[in-house]
């Protein structure tokens, strides 16, 4: 069972530096933005095919990560154990 809990904890943290970075990523690339408001209004054309829409994953995604890599982490902790003994 502590094997369990390790590889949770594991899981837990990596996915927690995951959504850290994700979001100051996302915060830097805000900061550093400086919008060309002079050359902006010059090519109206340009501007309309800049825009992106995306689409966003299910939140059960990250559920599912979060078990799958709870496994393997165990599977390699087991493994490890295993091999020191």
């Amino acid at each position: 069972m502590k094997t369990m809990w390790q590889a949770f904890m594991f899981s837990a943290v990596a996915h927690m530096m995951y959504f850290a970075a994700t979001i100051g990523w996302g915060y830097w690339k805000t900061t550093m933005y400086q919008p060309d408001i002079v050359n902006a209004w010059e090519s109206v054309g340009q501007l309309q095919n800049e825009v992106v829409f995306s689409q966003t994953s299910s939140p059960i995604v990250y559920v599912w990560s979060l078990i799958g890599v709870t496994v393997i982490s165990a599977i390699v902790l087991h493994m490890y154990k295993a091999a020191r003994q």
